[in-house]
């Protein structure tokens, strides 16, 4: 018997800083350790946000990650949080700084009524993307160019070919990626003054 009082999860599918600013440079200027420091601001923002909306999280770092590239690492980590008895997964990552908590709310809720909801990035990609169990493909989901800007219209037409089309497929707010120095810039311009992210990473970006 299933005995979770949720239905949903959010999946936190991250890498740890110092992977992550292997890929990633959020400031140029100041030397590796600054750049970590950022890159950590990031994924402890997301951790807040992720707890903040009260929806159940689970955090799959590196060391649990299994595939040959990327798209197979993910499928996989759905599969997991899927095996774990959970119907409706929303797959974020740590690099999206005006994600909220309503806005994974907003996911979960159109997951109540559809089975796929889509955060677009502004450059073609995505900062959310969230699955009922029907729409899941892992073959498929891996195929998928991730981390490029093809993205975003590959997972509608997955949601097409999954018949999660005619009202089922949402798509949410267009948010910015943190995948520089210049992404973050345009993400704290969006953020108020007085926001601790912004405080902090500004003293970092400056």
């Amino acid at each position: 018997m299933n005995t979770l009082q949720h239905d949903t999860v959010i999946l936190l599918f991250a890498q740890m800083p110092e992977q992550q600013i292997r890929f990633k440079t959020f400031t140029e200027e100041h030397g590796p350790e600054l750049n970590k420091q950022a890159a950590d601001l990031l994924l402890q923002h997301t951790l807040f946000v992720a707890k903040g909306s009260g929806i159940p999280l689970v955090v799959i770092y590196p060391e649990r990650q299994e595939g040959s590239n990327f798209g197979e690492r993910l499928a996989n980590a759905f599969q997991e949080v899927y095996s774990m008895g959970y119907q409706r997964v929303i797959c974020i990552g740590a690099d999206c700084v005006d994600l909220t908590p309503a806005d994974l709310l907003l996911a979960q809720d159109a997951l109540s009524k559809g089975r796929m909801v889509v955060g677009p990035g502004t450059n073609g990609g995505a900062y959310l993307v969230g699955l009922h169990i029907d729409c899941f493909d892992p073959e498929a989901l891996a195929m998928l160019n991730w981390q490029t800007d093809e993205l975003l219209n590959e997972l509608v037409l997955y949601g097409y070919r999954m018949q999660a089309s005619m009202g089922s497929l949402t798509v949410l707010d267009e948010k910015t990626e943190a995948g520089s120095g210049a992404d973050l810039s345009r993400q704290l311009n969006i953020l108020p003054v007085y926001h601790h992210l912004h405080r902090q990473l500004s003293a970092i970006l400056s």
